[in-house]
């Protein structure tokens, strides 16, 4: 495990009135609280002296998920960010394919085990996950722990945000960042 933190952060406003916010994550840690807190302002949106709790979230297409996907890191809340063990990165595959009760099928591997189950996705950006269920193979710790995380991640997941090429799952404690594999 590699632990990381975001070390700028820089908001521009876009020409159709938009902002976007772009965050560089370094090796290394911030430790000032406030650098922290601004940060993570910056990182949601926030203007100083704003409170944008009732913006609406962004639009997203539940299609946008159908395919494969590559976990490239797990953020947690503080920043720290955890990538997976070379040679045994945690893949998910979303399919259009319906379950009885209307939930999609998704199948993967959590880096180690192959993982099955269900999930149902919103044009608010709500996703929800089903029971995952995965094989039992045994393999070195490292691998096995980022396995948990992400299964864990993906019980307690609350919203995703396609953009592009780029996926981001977020759950109780952080997020679950992917790109189109």
């Amino acid at each position: 495990m590699r632990a990381r933190s975001v070390t700028w952060a820089r908001r521009t406003e876009l020409s159709n009135g938009e902002a976007e916010t772009v965050i560089q994550v370094r090796g290394g840690f911030i430790r000032a609280p406030l650098a922290l807190a601004l940060l993570t302002a910056l990182a949601c949106g926030a203007e100083p002296g704003t409170d944008d709790t009732d913006a609406a979230p962004a639009p997203q297409d539940p299609e946008a998920l159908v395919g494969s996907w590559v976990v490239m890191a797990i953020v947690a809340a503080n920043g720290e960010e955890t990538t997976p063990v070379s040679g045994a990165t945690p893949t998910l595959e979303f399919t259009d394919e319906a379950e009885p009760t209307g939930s999609r099928v998704f199948s993967g591997s959590g880096g180690c085990n192959r993982l099955r189950g269900s999930y149902d996705a919103g044009t608010t950006g709500r996703i929800s996950f089903g029971s995952t269920a995965s094989t039992e193979m045994a393999c070195p710790e490292p691998v096995m722990q980022i396995e948990q995380r992400v299964v864990a991640a993906l019980g307690s997941a609350t919203r995703y945000d396609v953009e592009g090429d780029r996926l981001r799952i977020d759950f109780d404690g952080g997020a679950i960042l992917l790109v189109r594999g």
